[in-house]
């Protein structure tokens, strides 16, 4: 078992604790965020101590700040060359990592997402996938990048989540406004799309396969989705991806 510490304990960081906590590691947490560290404490038992002991009683590093703060932070503590370092961070590349935590050396990146606790959660990975794998599998999915700029391809697809939840959220309350029940109709938009992603096939092209076998002409999903293609909306969707691409891969 390893000694790991988190720097930044926050919404994203709590899972992962517990996570850690349940395959039996020892956790220490940073205080900066009073209320889920003490939370922690007194559920799982972690040590919480201010960031130069956590980094001083740990052998893995997670780092879990919000990136515009991350630097001021960072660079005012001393980490060790033997730390392993994981960000899990959107922004700061593997190169700005290694500035503000010399002499550490031991970089990877990865972007989890709260379910990643109870396993399913995709999670790409650049550097270390070893570690990532050894810390989170194999009931999460551990896609390992070919290059940096990958990973940065990954993390802005993965920013279309709230988008996402707040198209199905239109639908339900469309749904509801016909049928009158707020809880039918949200029940049904989320079992709807969760099983249909749950029971598809595992493969490269499935999304297409699965969409083509919908949209047989004269359907009811053909015409919705051609209007939806009409009014620009998957053109919108790119320029957004770009855009957010753009911004990580600038850093």
């Amino acid at each position: 078992m390893s000694r790991i510490g988190f720097i930044g304990t926050g919404h994203i960081a709590a899972p992962m604790v517990r996570r850690m906590v349940g395959l039996g590691h020892e956790v220490i947490v940073t205080s900066r965020n009073a209320d889920v560290a003490a939370a922690l404490a007194q559920s799982h038992g972690v040590s919480v101590d201010e960031p130069q002991a956590v980094l001083d009683a740990s052998d893995i590093i997670f780092i879990c700040l919000r990136p515009s703060v991350a630097p001021d932070i960072l660079t005012t503590l001393t980490f060790r060359p033997d730390h392993q370092i994981i960000s899990v961070m959107a922004e700061h590349s593997e190169a700005t990592l290694r500035q503000i935590c010399a002499p550490a050396e031991h970089i990877t990146r990865t972007i989890p997402f709260g379910f990643v606790e109870q396993g399913g959660c995709p999670l790409p990975v650049w550097g270390d996938v070893a570690l990532v794998t050894k810390l989170f599998g194999p009931d999460n999915l551990i896609l390992a990048m070919p290059q940096e700029d990958g990973l940065n391809a990954v993390l802005a697809a993965s920013a279309i989540m709230a988008n996402q939840l707040d198209m199905l959220q239109t639908i339900a309350a469309w749904t509801e406004a016909q049928l009158g029940d707020a809880d039918v109709a949200d029940a049904y938009v989320r079992h709807l799309v969760n099983g249909f992603l749950t029971t598809m096939p595992q493969h490269a092209g499935a999304l297409v396969q699965e969409r083509d076998a919908l949209t047989l002409p004269g359907s009811l999903n053909h015409a919705l989705m051609h209007k939806m293609r009409d009014s620009g909306t998957h053109e919108a969707l790119t320029q957004a991806l770009d855009d957010v691409y753009e911004r990580l891969t600038s850093q």
